[in-house]
């Protein structure tokens, strides 16, 4: 399963189909209030394909048990920002730069089937950075390329 994000909402279901025809079985195709991914800035859009059918809903943060928070809060910048962002958020810090990795993560954890729920799967992904476990991967992957 994957998680595709797609510029406009209305490209999401066409893009399921395709998804479908290449032999994909699980799929959301997801627009974010104008973002190519979850948001908590508002409803994204979501084409779910589920054994060979697409059906679309529409996922708020409030269904995730998150806040919503305005675009302005999610804002990042040059690399080196982004950078001491993604350390913060391993790190554990609360706010809504979180709580957007949180939901991201959790709709991967449910299209892969190791979660039931946006909600169970934003604890999965809460635990897995609040006990190290994300910061460790990383360091791994960043020995692996070094």
């Amino acid at each position: 399963g994957q998680v595709v994000g797609v510029p406009k909402p209305e490209f999401a279901p066409f893009v399921a189909g395709c998804l479908a025809r290449l032999g994909t079985k699980r799929a959301w195709v997801v627009n974010g209030s104008g973002l190519d991914e979850l948001t908590v800035c508002g409803e994204t859009s979501v084409a779910e394909l589920r054994d060979g059918a697409v059906r679309t809903f529409t996922v708020r943060p409030e269904d995730a048990g998150l806040s919503p928070a305005p675009l302005e809060a999610l804002r990042g910048g040059d690399p080196q920002t982004n950078a001491e962002i993604a350390r913060e958020i391993l790190a554990g810090a609360p706010g809504p730069k979180r709580d957007v990795v949180l939901l991201n993560a959790a709709a991967a954890l449910v299209v892969a089937g190791r979660a039931r729920d946006l909600g169970e799967g934003v604890a999965q992904a809460a635990a897995a950075i609040d006990e190290g476990r994300a910061q460790a991967l990383l360091e791994r992957v960043r020995e692996a390329l070094a």
